[in-house]
């Protein structure tokens, strides 16, 4: 009768395992490998680029049941993130994928190694929560987003712990062209195994290296004018105030400027690092969502292969520190984001602190 009754009690449970086993989508490994490579998913900056491991263990190898992948992405132990904006079918595809990869000797190296002597905010950042793994050793994302929203630490807080609702807030508070709107990566991390007086410290040193302001100089196709051409050029300001900003303008060997509108405008003079004649402009302050134009008329029209370049610099930021790099390139070839919420290539902007800085 024992028997009986126990035979009762567990057909349930292994009805209640059949079913979820059954419920589990199957997955498909090339799905989930353009999932793992593409630009929608971070996974590979923690966990290796075929999965063989570096900050976080590898999975390849590791023969994880799908149960117990699906619990990672959705209620991972540790630090890791959780990751409710994947549903299950990509999470099936991504397991799929990762469990028929070969096992390696070893895990890889960290995407970034720890800086010789880094200060404790860059320690917690980088070897103790992982976030420079995705956002680079000085958080150049995060600082944009500071930037962009004038955030304060409730702000920050809000990005980190509940990142997947947060993340579409700021986009869609920001408007168009920011270029890491394009896929929620990060996931939610968890209150109590990120401590918030850990992520305080981390928001301290993030924003005492300074802010990233996303500034930016588009310049036109050249229209006729007389005998020469006109440029025209507009800065954007979509990020917090910016002081003493010099707008610069290359001008070719042996072409004259005839005249230049825009307030600031100071003439033209020879630059040593440029090695060239600029157009220069000096403006006390660049304000946040400011548009600014001007133009510039040159003799002759440049050929269509030597398009007219240029920078943006600035000294201080309205009240923020200055950052590791305060200045943005006008009329160079458009490049891909780097870091933050997708991923530089190892030893890319944040290895060395060079462009306009998460």
């Amino acid at each position: 009768m024992k028997r009986l009754f126990l035979a009762l009690l567990l057909i349930p449970m292994f009805a209640a395992v059949a079913a979820a086993q059954t419920a589990a989508p199957a997955g498909d490994p090339v799905a989930g490998k353009t999932l793992w490579d593409g630009a929608t998913t971070s996974c590979k900056n923690c966990h290796g680029t075929k999965a063989e491991g570096g900050f976080a263990p590898d999975l390849a190898g590791r023969k994880l049941t799908q149960a117990q992948f699906n619990h990672a992405v959705q209620k991972p132990w540790g630090i890791m993130p959780s990751f409710p904006q994947l549903n299950d079918k990509q999470v099936a595809d991504l397991y799929s994928y990762v469990s028929n990869l070969p096992g390696v000797p070893e895990p890889a190296a960290w995407r970034f190694p720890l800086p010789d002597n880094a200060p404790h905010g860059q320690v917690l950042a980088l070897a103790t929560i992982g976030c420079a793994m995705c956002h680079t050793p000085i958080l150049d994302t995060p600082r944009r987003g500071i930037s962009e929203a004038n955030g304060d630490f409730e702000w920050f807080k809000h990005m980190v712990y509940d990142h997947v609702t947060a993340m579409p807030e700021h986009c869609a508070a920001v408007g168009p062209g920011n270029p890491y709107c394009r896929a929620i990566r990060m996931g939610n991390y968890s209150r109590t195994r990120l401590p918030e007086e850990t992520l305080h410290q981390i928001y301290d040193w993030a924003v005492g290296l300074g802010l990233e302001i996303p500034i930016e100089g588009t310049i036109s196709d050249a229209q006729p004018a007389g005998t020469g051409a006109l440029y025209n050029l507009n800065v954007t300001n979509k990020g917090v105030e910016a002081d003493s900003a010099t707008i610069a303008l290359v001008i070719p060997n042996g072409v004259k400027v005839v005249t230049a509108t825009g307030t600031g405008y100071k003439g033209v003079r020879m630059d040593k690092q440029a090695k060239a004649n600029v157009a220069e402009w000096t403006v006390a302050k660049l304000m946040p969502n400011d548009k600014q134009a001007y133009s510039i008329t040159l003799a002759k029209a440049l050929p269509e292969s030597d398009h007219l370049k240029g920078s943006i610099h600035w000294m201080t930021r309205g009240g923020r520190p200055a950052g590791p790099k305060d200045f943005v390139e006008i009329g160079a070839e458009e490049k891909k984001p780097e870091g933050g919420r997708g991923g530089a290539p190892a030893g890319g902007r944040g290895a060395a602190p060079t462009p306009p800085t998460q």
